[in-house]
């Protein structure tokens, strides 16, 4: 419901908080990556966007993943010192997105704090790497690699389970049996065209990817790339029935929702090759950050034998994805790509660490 989401995203964002002031006061050699002293510095900046994205009425929850939100002066009636801020970035978004050849530096510097909802789509499409920053060549560029992926639906998957190899039917199988457990509690996941969809995404990704094929896990990081996809043509994306949409378009949304998944996916690949050795370096980093920042805790898990394997792997494996409501991981995948190198891995962690210092 919305208000076990707002629950848990309150939880979220106080555990956030408390954990800020140590976080950032300590050294900690194990922070490489190019915003990440600064961006822990600015977690407060953070936690404040998405707060801003939460205090919104039951009558307006549709526009829940909208941040910022402009207010006004209540007594005077003038917009507040947050409305001009907002309007300041916006902007800012327009200036940059408007330019004939995009400054991904800027970008991502500006988006650190946070996208508003009606630039997320190409802002995340840029700086996952699957727009082209030249604005002349945008249009061709995403017309071929459409093509390209509807051509992989005819190669892969447009063919008869006999003609399917033993594990090729088996990695078919999970996936059928992992997609109605997919965001089970929002209806948009499952409507028959998305679960098509969705089966057709990761089903052409494992067998083009045979070093990791499909991981469950996988199946969560797509939700949030679908959304952004859809958020084009339905902004009230949640309750949309994508039944009204016409077949050309659903395929769109598919074919960018896959090209999004794949540049994500070639950035953190070895989470879901043999072994997931990303998954165990977070685990690990995970563990050693907390038994420094918060040495009784540290002990307390040891104490009682929990292992951080235990409690951790979900969160590193779906990056929260089942912990937190869809308009907290908007925001938080917003300053995760700003971070450009690291941003689903590095800084993650000190996410996770930041919600163990409760």
């Amino acid at each position: 419901s919305n208000q076990d989401n707002n629950n848990t995203s309150s939880t979220f964002l106080k555990r956030l908080r408390q954990g800020v002031t140590e976080t950032v006061n300590r050294p900690v050699s194990a922070i490489k990556s190019r915003n990440q002293i600064d961006g822990l510095s600015s977690v407060t900046s953070l936690i404040s966007t998405i707060r801003s994205g939460l205090n919104i009425s039951k009558d307006n929850s549709n526009n829940s993943t909208n941040s910022p939100i402009i207010t006004t002066d209540k007594k005077s009636n003038n917009p507040s010192r947050s409305a001009i801020t907002s309007q300041y970035r916006i902007n800012q978004f327009e200036k940059i997105l408007d330019a004939e050849n995009i400054d991904l530096e800027a970008l991502r510097k500006l988006s650190w704090n946070g996208v508003p909802a009606k630039y997320r789509t190409m802002v995340w499409q840029l700086m996952l790497g699957y727009l082209p920053t030249n604005k002349a060549r945008r249009e061709a560029a995403i017309n071929r690699k459409r093509k390209e992926y509807f051509d992989s639906i005819t190669m892969y998957y447009d063919v008869s389970e006999t003609d399917r190899t033993t594990h090729e039917g088996e990695i078919h199988r999970q996936i059928l049996v992992d997609l109605p457990r997919t965001s089970p509690h929002t209806p948009l996941y499952q409507q028959k065209p998305i679960q098509k969809a969705m089966e057709r995404i990761l089903y052409i990704w494992s067998i083009r990817h045979p070093a990791s094929g499909y991981v469950q896990g996988m199946n969560d990081l797509l939700t949030p790339l679908l959304y952004i996809s859809l958020y084009p043509f339905v902004p009230d994306v949640l309750r949309c029935d994508v039944m009204s949409l016409s077949n050309e378009i659903l395929m769109d949304v598919e074919a960018d929702a896959y090209w999004c998944l794949s540049k994500l996916l070639d950035n953190i690949q070895d989470h879901y090759t043999f072994s997931q050795p990303g998954l165990q370096r977070m685990i690990l980093r995970l563990e050693d950050l907390v038994h420094r920042l918060d040495n009784d805790l540290h002990n307390h898990l040891v104490n009682e034998g929990i292992q951080y394997m235990q409690f951790s792997f979900r969160w590193m494996n779906c990056l929260l994805l089942r912990e937190l409501p869809l308009r907290s991981i908007l925001r938080l995948w917003d300053t995760y790509l700003a971070e450009e190198q690291g941003g689903f891995e590095n800084f993650h962690v000190y996410v996770c660490v930041v919600l163990l210092k409760t």
